[in-house]
């Protein structure tokens, strides 16, 4: 385009456009008044309500457009850039922005009237003009620009998921319990998997506990009934030497003297089945041996003492051997007894020392948890909180979806509203609860009713006003079906029946 054509049509467009990137000359905010766009042949209805939306409201401004806002466009729009071109909106719209010359017709006439009285006619016609209009003014007030809006409800993924299932598509009209999406928790799918290892690696340190456990116990159990038979045949032994008559001790007295006399105190025991103390000996002492077959009751006792040395000799002697049998008696049977009692508790000491009651607590725990986590479903049904429709499903099935993400948003029909910015220089003229009048597309018109009026003006200028964003809700029958984002024209002070 010629530079100083694109630099007049720039010059000619309202206030408040900004130069964007990708679509050239644009407006965030509708201007007070624009061009109808469906003059140019290939606009539709719908097509201008998309380039309003995307801040197209004049002819100049398509007229300005080059190849690359073309393709920007026409992407928003959903054709290709080549069916645009073909209908030719920038020719057009370059020839309804193409100045027409003036040529002076030679036809005219002069004018019937001197100067003066024409002068003054026209500007009595132009006060009378300026009268009607004030007049209009008072009577009804300018229209302000809205857009229709409604409530959405926009759903999160609860936890990490993957979708699985997708029971609905983008405008489908969905009620209150409907099913959406069923989701699968990948988090819980690992959760049960890091439970699983965990019970395996304890499975197997119970099957080596276990069989380290038997392995101790086989050898400890082979010492302790060596240690028992050790133990019960020195108690027979003690028994037999409890049991055998007294003259034995006497035959053996008289051998047991003579070694005393020739200075032996002490004998060898060869046969160890008889447990007694000699005759005549102050201190005897026994020794007991199961080899030779022999016993120190077979040697000879030393000979018999006259007297009363004998007799008291004697009785001190066999006083003294039976008073040290009770007491090995005694001892010996107290041995067999704790040997008796740790061969019946020494199974459960071994499996305590390898650490087998332990692990096993720890693998039942983690068993038990395992299983309570597999009673628990991994898929999670997601159900429409409310009447609406469908807006926008962001996931395909088997994609994975992070805490938090919007999965879809429903768009609630049965709640729309108005959103008004009216002009802060305006705002006094509705509070919450005034009564306005609302222009739908075709003239359709309805009543409406501000619920809020916001306390802060926005920080957005509108025509190098600022304005307040109210909300009006419906007051009457049922608003008609139109496109959320439509522009709705709202009078404040129109008391007019319809």
């Amino acid at each position: 385009m010629n530079p100083t054509l694109a630099t007049n049509l720039l010059d000619q467009l309202s206030h408040g456009y900004r130069i964007d990137n990708r679509f050239g000359p644009v407006y965030d905010h509708a201007p007070a008044e624009a061009d109808n766009l469906c003059v140019i042949q290939g606009i539709d209805a719908s097509e201008a309500v998309t380039l309003n939306r995307l801040g197209v409201y004049f002819v100049r401004q398509i007229a300005l457009w080059e190849q690359g806002e073309v393709c920007e466009f026409a992407d928003e729009l959903g054709i290709t850039s080549s069916a645009l071109t073909d209908e030719q909106w920038v020719d057009q719209a370059r020839k309804f922005c193409r100045p027409r010359s003036f040529r002076p017709s030679s036809n005219l006439r002069h004018l019937p009237a001197s100067l003066v009285r024409t002068v003054t006619l026209l500007g009595c016609a132009l006060l009378v003009g300026c009268l009607f209009v004030y007049w209009l003014g008072i009577q009804s007030s300018q229209p302000i620009r809205g857009m229709l809006a409604a409530d959405i409800t926009s759903l999160r993924v609860p936890t990490e998921s993957r979708l699985l299932k997708s029971h609905v598509r983008p405008g489908d009209e969905v009620f209150s319990g409907d099913s959406l999406l069923l989701l699968e928790k990948t988090e819980h799918l690992a959760t049960i998997s890091v439970h699983e290892q965990r019970v395996r690696e304890l499975e197997q340190r119970l099957q080596q506990a276990d069989a380290q456990a038997a392995l101790d116990l086989e050898w400890r159990t082979r010492e302790l009934n060596h240690e028992l038979s050790e133990v019960r045949t020195r108690a027979h032994l003690i028994q037999e030497v409890k049991r055998t008559p007294a003259e034995h001790f006497r035959s053996a007295s008289l051998t047991n003297r003579r070694r005393i006399a020739t200075g032996h105190g002490v004998y060898a025991v060869s046969n160890a089945r008889t447990l007694r103390a000699s005759d005549g000996f102050p201190n005897p002492m026994i020794f007991i041996s199961g080899e030779s077959g022999e016993s120190s009751v077979d040697v000879p006792r030393p000979p018999r003492l006259p007297g009363p040395t004998r007799s008291r000799t004697v009785l001190a002697s066999e006083a003294s051997g039976d008073s040290i049998l009770s007491i090995e008696a005694r001892s010996v049977e107290m041995r067999l007894q704790n040997l008796e009692e740790l061969r019946e508790v020494l199974p459960q000491q071994v499996r305590r020392a390898a650490g087998v009651e332990s692990i096993r607590v720890q693998y039942d725990e983690a068993a038990q948890r395992l299983a309570d986590l597999m009673t628990l479903s991994c898929e999670v049904d997601v159900v429409c909180p409310a009447y609406g429709k469908i807006g926008q499903v962001r996931y395909k099935v088997g994609d994975t979806m992070s805490t938090g993400e919007i999965m879809l948003k429903i768009l609630h029909t049965d709640r729309r509203y108005v959103l008004l910015n009216v002009p802060t220089y305006r705002v006094h003229e509705i509070e919450p609860g005034t009564s306005v009048v609302l222009i739908f597309p075709g003239n359709e018109r309805y009543r409406g009713t501000v619920s809020n009026l916001p306390m802060l003006a926005d920080a957005v200028a509108l025509d190098g006003q600022s304005v307040a964003t109210v909300r009006v809700e419906p007051s009457d029958k049922l608003w008609p079906e139109i496109p959320i984002g439509s522009q709705i024209n709202v009078l404040l002070n129109d008391d007019r029946v319809f």
